[in-house]
């Protein structure tokens, strides 16, 4: 596994009185300990998978890492998988939506799980591989788990006119959730080897889902810098470009100073999930 930026550590800290937040995807796994009372972010680490250790990344980290095995206040985990469905809550049946998801991806070994997103009054059922959900449940028995969509959009999001792109940037893909006058219309995630690759699929996304890219605003974090070619290819292309501001009370200590706040994003997001 290849560590894309560590910050901080943890070993003087008590983590009973902290919160463990940890996003992990089938390519990468981060996550963060930050103190409960004041929201302080004290340690972030973030590995990207090589090759060879994909389907042991999740374990690879928990061996890296002891910290990760000690008891903490609470838990979230955000699961960035692919493989997902957002139903309205009035048309949700569990069985019923877990064979429209084995036919739509065809896959064995998966764990099925769905959750409602009340607050769009929808359901968000996805498919997690059985290997790694069973790892994490055993390692954080009392975590609260939730689909990065999820997080999203529990997440305040203004409610305007037009349409907005929040996109969110890993190493190797890029998760987009596309709201129009308040309505969602799509959460996917794409894979990208190039800068091209990205500006291609938001191009195609507006095109598809007739999006004025002069009008659309792009809410745009993680690992994405504003001198990268990334960032100069969408300036070409759209006018309207912000990046994430810290949210949800979060504050970074003095080592997270000298990296964007947005890259953080992912992560702060779901202290919107700990109570």
């Amino acid at each position: 596994m290849k560590p894309i930026f560590k910050i901080g550590q943890s070993e003087d800290m008590n983590t009973s009185q902290a919160n463990l937040l940890m996003e992990i995807g089938e390519t990468h796994c981060c996550f963060a300990i930050a103190n409960h009372a004041d929201r302080m972010m004290i340690q972030s680490v973030y590995y990207a998978a090589e090759e060879n250790d994909r389907d042991d990344l999740l374990k690879k980290v928990l061996e890296v890492h002891p910290e990760l095995g000690r008891s903490f206040r609470q838990t979230v985990i955000g699961y960035y998988m692919r493989e997902n469905i957002l139903i309205p809550s009035k048309l949700y049946h569990f069985e019923e939506t877990k064979k429209l998801l084995q036919a739509l991806y065809e896959k064995e070994q998966n764990t099925t799980i769905s959750e409602s997103v009340a607050e769009w009054q929808l359901y968000n059922a996805y498919n997690v591989p059985v290997y790694l959900h069973e790892l994490l449940s055993r390692n954080f028995a009392t975590g609260n788990f939730w689909h990065v969509y999820s997080v999203t959009l529990k997440n305040r999001i203004e409610q305007q006119e037009g349409s907005k792109l929040i996109i969110d940037f890993k190493t190797d893909s890029f998760s987009v959730v596309v709201i129009k006058n308040n309505t969602i219309l799509l959460a996917q995630i794409f894979a990208y080897s190039k800068p091209a690759d990205i500006l291609y699929w938001l191009l195609k996304v507006c095109r598809e889902l007739s999006l004025d890219q002069n009008e659309a605003r792009l809410l745009i974090s993680g690992l994405i810098d504003r001198r990268s070619a990334v960032y100069k290819d969408l300036e070409q292309y759209f006018l309207n470009i912000e990046f994430a501001s810290i949210a949800n009370g979060v504050r970074l200590a003095n080592p997270f100073h000298e990296y964007p706040v947005h890259f953080f994003s992912s992560l702060y997001k779901l202290a919107a999930c700990v109570s």
